[in-house]
C-alpha cells in the first residue's frame, strides 16, 4: 500500500519550509548507475585503458564488495588521469536518458525551498526545465558558499549539488581526498549546510542515510539543541523496527515505510503523487476573457489613466485618480505553447510607427475575470529566421594598478587586448576641465566620457570593435569587474558612434556564475506588471503606461496595471507575490522616480517608498525573467566623480573608493537572478525615454531577444533625435538572448 503523507510534511511544503534530499535511488530509476555500479564500470575502464590494468581487477572488485568505495574511486581516478572525467561524464551526466521518470517531474512541481542531491547528473535540471516550460534553475555546489549563503538567507528555491556537478569537474566529490576537502577543509559550506538542516524540515527520497559524517552532524545538532530539530522524514523500504528506532533516537528521522511489492519501487511515485494532491489542491477553473472595449461608462466613473498629481502637492486620492487592474487574454485559435501568434492588432501597431491608439475611456473593469467568448485573431507574420553569431566577450578588469581590456572575438579568434596608459604616476586618466559654472548634465557628461574613451582606450581594442568583418554584428557581452561596473562602458567608440549603437551589447552579471544564477522560464502566455510611480511628470508617465498597455492588451498576455490610487506598496507587493499562481510575473515595468535614502534606493509609490529590501524579499522567492525600470539612476548613479565642481575631472584607478556609490537596482537584479534587467545610468528625458520604452516593448512583442530589442530602440530613437542622449543612457544586464515571445529564430 502507498503510505499516507504526514500532515506536518504537507504543511511545511505548502509553506516552502521543506528541503528534499534526492539520492542515487532516483537516478537509478532513470537507468543511471548506482555508486557501486559506477565503480565497477570504472574498474572495467581502467582494465581496458591501461596495459597492466587487469593486474588490479580482482583486488579492486573485492574492495567494492567489502564497501571500500572511496579507496577504489581514488585509485581509478589516479590511474585514469585526464580520461577520468570524460568517463565519469559519459556514465552519469544522463544524456542517454530519453524520457525522465515521472518522479522527477513531481518533485519539481512540489514547492520545496530547495532540492539537495549527492548526484552529479543533470536530471533535476532537465525536470525543472520540463515542468517550467524552459529555463534552468539556480544550481549550486559546495564551492558556491557566498551565493549559497545569500540564497539560504533570502529563502529562494535552488538546487544544491552537495557532491558536485558533472559539468563543473573541479566540484566533483568522488575520492577520499575530495571527500576530505568538503567535510574538513570547507568550514563555510559546513556552516551553511548545518543551517539548512536546522531551519528546514527535511524529506529524504531515494537517499542513503548510511553516511557516518552526515549522521554525526544530525546527531550533534540533536545534542546541542536538546532534542529539538525540525521534522525529518525518510521514504524508505526494507527498514526494520530496530533501524527505525535508531534513526529516530539519533537523528529524529521518521521513516515513511513502503514494502516495494513490485520490486521496482512503484510506491515512491505513488507517494509523491499523493503528496502533490495534498500540497497542491486543484483550484476550480474560471473563464478568463477580454473586457469589452465598448462597454458604456458607469455612472460617476472617469477616464482611466488620468494624470497623477505632482509629488509636491500629493493630494489625497480622488475618484478621478482611480486606476484599473486589468487581466486580458486574447489567444489566437490554434495557438499553443511556444506560439508567436500575437494577432493583427499588434501587427498594426508596429506598422503605424509612433501613432498609438487612444485607450478606451470606459469604466475600469472589475478585478475578477469577465466571461466573454474568445474571438479568432489572425496570425501575425512570422519573425525572420536569423542565424545567431557567437558572442564577442570584452573583459574589463583591474590589473596591477591599470585597467586592462581583453576582447575575445568568437571561440577561436585570437584575443585582442590593451591597457589604459598610466598618467601622473598613480592616475590612469585625466579628463577635460569642466566649463566654469556648468553642471554635469547628461549630455555634458556623455560628451566628457566619450572624449575620455576615444582618447585613452587601447587603440588595438577600439580598432577591433570598429572592424566591419563577417562577425561585426555579433553580440558584444561586457564582463566588467565589480570595481569598474559603475562606468558606462557601452559608450566605447566603434568608429564615429558608441558601440551600443552599432551592436547588441549586454553586461554579463559579475560575481555569480551563470549556472548559479540559472535562467528564468517565460510562460507561453506571459504575465505583465506595469507600475506607475510618483513623478513630477505624471501625465507623461501615464501616457507611457497607456501606450504599453495598448500593446499588451492585444495579445496573449495577462496585463496588470497599477497607477493612481492603486499604485501603493500593498498592491505592488500583492502583484509581485502573485500568491494565486505562486510565481512572479514574466515582465515588470516601472516608470516614475526613485529616492535615495541612507538605507538604499526606493521606488516612489503613491503611499510611500518601495525599498530595495522589499523587492529583494519577493524576487528571492521566484524567477523574474524581465525587470525594466524607466527612472533616473535605476541602474546606478552615473559618474559621481563628474560632480567635482571646477576641479579637473578624472576617472580613478580601480580601488576601494573608485566607484563607491551603489545606488540603483542593477546589483539587486544580478544577485536575485533576474534574467534581463534594463535601467538607466543617468537622467533620461521623460518623453524621449517613453518613446524608447515603447520601441523596446514592441520589439519584444515581435519575438526579438532583449539584446536586439534594446539595440533597435536605441537606433530608432537616436535616428529621430540625434542630439538627445536619452537612448544612450540605458543599460542591459543579463541574458541578451532572452525572449518574451518565442519566435521563429533558430
Amino acid at each position: 500500500m502507498t503510505p499516507k503523507p504526514p500532515g506536518f510534511l504537507v504543511r511545511h511544503i505548502q509553506q516552502k519550509r521543506c528541503v528534499v534530499f534526492v539520492g542515487a535511488g532516483l537516478s537509478a530509476g532513470a537507468g543511471l548507475p548506482t555508486w557501486k555500479e559506477l565503480l565497477l564500470r570504472g574498474i572495467q575502464e581502467l582494465v581496458g585503458s591501461l596495459p597492466k590494468g587487469e593486474v588490479h581487477q580482482q583486488e579492486l572488485s573485492d574492495l567494492v564488495k567489502w564497501g571500500k568505495l572511496l579507496e577504489v574511486a581514488d585509485f581509478c581516478k589516479e590511474k585514469l588521469g585526464s580520461a577520468y572525467h570524460q568517463f565519469l561524464s559519459e556514465q552519469v551526466r544522463g544524456d542517454q536518458v530519453q524520457k525522465l521518470p515521472p518522479t522527477h517531474d513531481v518533485l519539481m512541481r512540489l514547492p520545496f525551498s530547495a532540492w539537495v542531491t549527492t548526484n552529479y547528473d543533470k536530471l533535476l535540471e532537465r525536470a525543472y526545465s520540463q515542468v517550467k516550460g524552459g529555463g534552468s534553475p539556480k544550481t549550486l555546489t559546495h564551492k558556491d558558499t557566498e551565493a549559497l549563503g545569500r540564497l539560504l538567507f533570502d529563502g529562494g528555491p535552488f538546487i544544491l549539488k552537495a557532491h558536485g556537478d558533472i559539468d563543473r569537474p573541479e566540484t566533483v566529490v568522488l575520492t577520499s581526498r575530495d571527500y576530505s576537502e568538503i567535510i574538513h577543509a570547507n568550514p563555510a559550506f559546513n556552516e551553511i549546510f548545518s543551517g539548512l538542516l536546522l531551519t528546514k524540515a527535511l524529506l529524504f527520497v531515494g537517499y542513503s542515510l548510511s553516511d557516518p559524517d552526515f549522521r554525526l552532524l544530525m546527531d550533534r545538532q540533536l545534542t546541542h539543541f536538546k532534542g529539538f530539530v525540525p521534522e525529518r522524514y525518510a521514504l524508505m523500504t526494507g527498514v526494520g523496527e530496530v533501524e527505525q528506532d535508531v534513526l529516530w533516537r539519533t537523528a529524529r528521522i521518521r521513516v515513511i515505510s513502503y514494502d516495494n511489492a513490485s520490486g521496482k519501487h512503484a510506491e515512491v511515485l505513488d507517494f509523491l503523487k499523493a503528496l502533490e494532491a495534498e500540497v497542491l489542491p486543484k483550484p476550480a477553473l474560471e473563464p478568463f476573457m477580454v473586457p469589452s472595449e465598448s462597454a458604456p461608462p458607469q455612472s460617476g466613473s472617469s477616464p482611466v489613466l488620468e494624470s497623477m498629481p505632482s509629488r509636491q502637492s500629493s493630494p489625497a486620492p480622488t475618484p478621478a485618480a482611480q486606476s484599473w487592474h486589468v487581466t486580458s487574454h486574447n489567444v489566437a485559435a490554434g495557438s499553443g505553447p511556444g506560439s508567436s501568434v500575437l494577432g493583427s492588432r499588434v501587427a498594426e501597431l508596429f506598422l503605424q510607427g509612433d501613432e498609438e491608439p487612444e485607450v478606451s475611456s470606459s469604466a475600469p473593469p472589475p478585478r475578477g475575470p469577465v466571461p466573454q467568448p474568445a474571438a479568432h485573431v489572425p496570425a501575425a507574420a512570422p519573425a525572420p529566421v536569423v542565424v545567431p553569431l557567437t558572442p564577442h566577450r570584452l573583459h574589463i578588469e583591474p590589473v596591477e594598478g591599470r585597467i586592462q581590456l581583453r576582447l575575445i572575438r568568437g571561440d577561436t579568434a585570437p584575443v585582442v587586448q590593451g591597457t589604459v596608459p598610466t598618467r601622473r604616476g598613480d592616475e590612469a586618466w585625466l579628463s577635460l576641465k569642466e566649463d566654469e559654472g556648468d553642471e554635469a548634465t547628461a549630455a555634458h557628461s556623455l560628451a566628457l566620457t566619450q572624449g575620455l574613451l576615444q582618447r585613452d582606450m587601447p587603440r588595438e581594442v577600439l580598432a577591433a570593435l570598429e572592424a566591419q568583418d563577417a562577425s561585426a554584428q555579433a553580440p558584444l557581452v561586457l564582463h566588467i569587474d565589480p570595481v569598474l561596473d559603475r562606468f558606462p562602458w557601452e559608450l566605447l567608440p566603434a568608429g564615429s558612434e558608441p558601440v551600443s549603437l552599432m551592436r547588441r551589447v549586454s553586461r554579463a552579471p559579475m560575481g555569480i556564475p551563470a549556472q548559479v544564477r540559472g535562467t528564468p522560464a517565460v510562460r507561453s502566455s506571459p504575465r505583465i506588471l506595469l507600475i506607475e510611480g510618483m513623478s513630477r511628470d505624471g501625465s507623461l508617465r501615464r501616457r507611457e503606461l497607456e501606450r504599453l498597455h495598448a500593446l499588451y492588451a492585444a495579445g496573449p498576455f495577462s496585463c496588470t496595471v497599477l497607477q493612481g490610487s492603486e499604485a501603493t506598496f500593498r498592491h505592488a507587493m500583492e502583484a509581485l507575490r502573485a500568491e494565486q499562481t505562486d510565481e512572479l510575473p514574466d515582465l515588470v515595468h516601472y516608470t516614475g522616480e526613485l529616492i535615495l535614502p541612507g538605507s538604499g534606493p526606493c521606488l516612489l509609490l503613491r503611499d510611500g517608498p518601495l525599498p530595495v529590501g522589499a523587492l529583494r524579499s519577493v524576487l528571492s522567492q521566484g524567477r523574474l525573467p524581465f525587470l525594466v525600470m524607466n527612472t533616473p539612476s535605476s541602474a546606478y548613479e552615473y559618474l559621481p566623480f563628474l560632480k567635482q565642481g571646477r576641479r579637473a575631472l578624472r576617472l580613478p584607478l580601480p580601488g576601494p573608493d573608485a566607484f563607491d556609490q551603489r545606488e540603483g537596482f542593477m546589483e539587486l537584479a544580478v544577485q536575485q537572478g533576474v534574467g534581463a534587467f534594463v535601467g538607466a545610468f543617468s537622467w533620461p528625458d521623460v518623453s524621449v525615454g517613453a518613446d524608447f520604452m515603447v520601441q523596446l516593448h514592441r520589439a519584444l512583442l515581435m519575438g526579438q531577444p532583449i539584446g536586439d530589442a534594446v539595440l533597435q530602440a536605441r537606433r530608432e530613437v537616436h535616428a529621430k533625435l540625434p542630439d538627445d542622449p536619452t537612448p544612450l543612457l540605458y543599460v542591459l544586464s543579463g541574458d541578451g538572448a532572452l525572449q518574451l515571445v518565442r519566435s521563429q529564430r533558430k
